[in-house]
């Protein structure tokens, strides 16, 4: 019984110290993302600085403090968990959170430069890096070839940041972005390769091997994770959209997906993962509720932020343990590696980028922005946690383990503290910062509608706080002045030409367009209705920035095209009398056109209020020609669809209306219970009745002949 009660109360007290040491680490976090924000400081860098700050100190304790007070430092300084158990915990909703924030159509426009950085890269980089350490006669060939591997792996955490914060253009962050989701896998997989060699596993450590194993890791783990991301996407309509259910199901997705595809599958997880939080990212906005979106991807950047500063600061802790044993030859050989790997991504940007854009696979991207590129691929967490997997594996040579853990370390610190605090000089000195001649136009055009705003709200304030007028025009004067507004009226014409303002307001309708789709979701509009709209927005939109109006109304045009399908279900029940298809293919397409129009009205307003200010009105007056077209081409569809099939066409408008009063009503009660207006019990009882009533409505009408009478099925 004593031994039985030491046992428990020592128990207890392990529990108790690692509670209070993650929340000392997350108090640790917290404050370096503080400091690091008010200072505009990386804050990877930061978390780097901290982590070899308390390694000093805990190797300060170990000589200086008795042995119970460092037992409390013990489990993040001197851990008991293998190093991959790093990549378990933190990665797979690193990625996630990644793969959710991208916007998948934008991704496609770029997957072939996005690949060749992701994949080829890491070959070219593990051979050179190789090939110039096995020149020095450092460490020989397989030695170096695994440290180009292992150093091949790019975090996107600390140069985002760099980039957004000095303005950098979309397509440059989209690209170091995609790089980064998907060079783990290459860089790994690799990485696995060359270990077995240099443990004399020669059976797995061919070329011929090492690319098998990589196309089927690679492959394998996009087809298992878009099919995951694809099944738990399927769950979310039928889980009530109260938010809590969806969020919990989306925090549940990265782990399984990771695991399985390692350890059970011999696939990829690093690219399980990213394929699922795509197919997420493509199909939860058309399944969820755009407020509902919108708190997942705030809950999920929350997890990132934290998982990310953990990584980092638990891999700078072992920072002083790679570096032990570092000698005056392995700072001699770093700068000769990191040469090498730089020489070994402008390899690829100079010379094989351009071979993309001779055969049409990439848009071609300016020398300014290779060379930022090249010097903006910083390296992180990952590669420190796979350094340390390396010197932890006791099948290496020991030689082989302290170099490479050693290099990789020492790549990672240059890569941190001068790519890093450099990176924003570089990319204004490469005028990557500076807008174009349109866009300081529009800037300008922007700040004078937003002065204009803010000074009616001023002026409103003060009414409201009964202050004097003058003080009012004092404070928006002084606010016109902080934004550097010019006295001199703006001539939009002469600024913009007409061609670049019509394409940048048929980009602007569409982007608005696809995200005014979604508040017809929730059961009002079928997820296929959905997607298709979805698709079709996205369509006008890359159609009018690379053809204009013409591409623009072409793309517009698809989705109301008369299909095969189409005939195939009128002589299905024309001819066979099996009507369910032209149920199904009817009131899908009646949904699609009403709400298409209700879309098109509302960008009507959107063009009176946001484009006829930023463009001029004789754009406007264009713009609204476009929208008019479209919306008599859904008039003129729903009309043929009211003369051939009247009365069932009415029974679709009533069904269309019952279901957006039920989805008014659920939020009416939700409000209201938000409120505090009425009971729990109230809300209870009226939300089943909405729910009967809900089941009811949803179900189709059936066709009784071709020319109208419907009733319910």
């Amino acid at each position: 019984m004593a031994y039985s009660d030491a046992t428990g109360s020592l128990r207890d007290a392990m529990l108790i110290n690692m509670l209070l040491l993650l929340a000392c680490l997350l108090a640790i976090i917290s404050l370096v993302q503080a400091v690091a924000a008010r200072l505009v400081l990386p804050e990877a860098s930061m978390l780097c600085l901290v982590g070899i700050g308390m390694a000093a100190l805990y190797a300060w304790l170990t000589s200086s403090a008795p042995h119970e007070q460092r037992l409390f430092f013990d489990p993040i300084i001197a851990p008991t968990l293998p190093a991959q158990a790093y990549l378990w915990i933190f990665l797979p909703p690193l990625l996630f959170q990644a793969a959710l924030a991208v916007d998948v159509r934008e991704l496609l426009v770029d997957v072939a430069p996005v690949l060749l950085l992701a994949v080829v890269a890491v070959f070219v980089s593990t051979a050179v890096v190789g090939l110039a350490v096995a020149w020095l006669g450092a460490g020989g060939l397989a030695a170096g070839l695994l440290l180009g591997a292992v150093i091949a792996t790019t975090d996107p955490s600390a140069v985002i940041a760099i980039f957004e914060r000095v303005g950098a253009p979309a397509r440059l962050t989209r690209l170091v972005e995609g790089e980064s989701l998907l060079n783990d896998a290459a860089a790994i997989a690799i990485s696995t390769v060359l270990a077995a060699y240099l443990t004399g596993d020669a059976a797995t450590a061919t070329p011929a091997a090492g690319l098998k194993q990589l196309a089927w890791t690679f492959l394998g783990g996009l087809v298992f994770g878009g099919l995951a991301g694809r099944l738990g996407v399927a769950c979310f309509p039928f889980m009530g959209a109260r938010g809590k259910a969806e969020i919990a199901l989306s925090l549940a997705l990265p782990y399984p997906i990771y695991l399985v595809a390692d350890h059970y599958l011999g696939l990829s997880g690093v690219v399980a993962v990213v394929a699922a939080g795509l197919v997420v990212s493509g199909m939860a906005p058309t399944r969820l509720p755009p407020v509902l979106w919108g708190h997942m991807r705030i809950v999920w950047d929350q997890v990132a932020a934290i998982a990310g500063a953990a990584v980092y600061l638990l891999a700078a802790l072992r920072i002083p343990y790679l570096l032990e044993g570092a000698t005056l030859r392995d700072l001699l050989v770093l700068p000769i590696v990191v040469l090498a790997a730089l020489g070994a991504r402008m390899m690829v940007l100079f010379g094989l980028f351009p071979l993309l854009s001779r055969y049409k696979l990439a848009e071609p991207i300016s020398s300014a922005y290779k060379l930022a590129i090249t010097w903006g691929g910083l390296r992180g967490a990952v590669t420190l946690v796979l350094a340390l997997g390396i010197a932890e594996s006791s099948q290496l040579p020991t030689e082989t383990r302290h170099f490479i853990a050693i290099l990789a370390t020492g790549f990672v610190l240059f890569s941190l503290f001068v790519n890093g605090s450099t990176l924003s000089k570089v990319i204004q000195m490469l005028g990557l910062s500076r807008l174009s001649p349109q866009d300081e136009a529009l800037q300008q055009q922007a700040l004078r509608l937003s002065a204009e705003e803010v000074g009616r709200a001023v002026q409103a304030a003060a009414a409201a706080f009964r202050i004097d007028a003058k003080v009012a025009d004092e404070v928006s004067a002084e606010y016109r002045r902080d934004m550097d507004l010019s006295a001199a009226a703006l001539d939009l014409d002469s600024a913009i030409s007409e061609r670049d303002r019509l394409s940048i307001g048929l980009v602007a309708l569409a982007a608005k367009e696809h995200d005014l789709i979604p508040q017809y979701g929730e059961g009002v509009l079928t997820v296929a209705n959905l997607d298709a709209m979805m698709r079709n927005a996205g369509l006008m939109r890359d159609a009018a920035r690379s053809e204009g109006r013409l591409g623009y109304n072409r793309a517009a045009r698809r989705i109301l095209a008369t299909t095969w399908v189409d005939r195939l279900v009128h002589w299905l029940h024309e001819k066979l009398h099996i009507d369910y298809p032209l149920i199904y293919r009817l009131s899908n397409r009646f949904e699609l056109l009403v709400c298409r129009r209700a879309v098109l009205e509302q960008l009507r307003d959107y063009v009176r209020q946001s484009m006829v200010p930023l463009l001029g009105s004789r754009m406007g007056d264009v713009l609204q020609n476009v929208l008019q077209t479209r919306i008599d081409s859904a008039n003129e569809a729903l009309t043929e669809l009211r003369t051939h099939y009247g009365q069932y066409t009415a029974v679709l408008e009533r069904r269309l209306l019952v279901l957006y009063a039920l989805r008014d009503g659920r939020e009416q009660m939700e409000r209201m219970m938000a409120e505090h207006s009425i009971s729990k019990e109230v809300y209870d009882w009226v939300m089943r009745e909405i729910d009967q009533a809900w089941k009811k409505g949803i179900r189709r009408p059936r066709l009784h002949g071709h020319h109208g009478d419907a009733s319910r099925s």
